[in-house]
């Protein structure tokens, strides 16, 4: 994580502009505390996080969706 971190700190500063950062399951590998500091740590990038476990993003007034059975719900 703190090598994608370190990879949109770089493309904003060569750029100017903050890359849309792509995560697919990987919150199910840190612990509650990591994820809500690796939250707090993009919340000036837009993000598209796919995972299988339920997230608390609440509070951090983001948005999600939830797929079941096919079907495209927002949470």
């Amino acid at each position: 994580m703190s090598l994608k971190l370190t990879e949109l700190s770089i493309i904003y500063d060569e750029t100017g502009e903050r890359p849309i950062l792509l995560l697919d399951d990987f919150m199910s590998e840190l612990d509650e505390n990591r994820r809500e500091q690796f939250i707090n740590n993009i919340k000036e990038n837009q993000v598209i996080i796919t995972c299988t476990d339920k997230i608390n993003l609440e509070k951090n007034e983001k948005k999600y969706f939830n797929i079941e059975n096919g079907s495209l719900k927002r949470g």
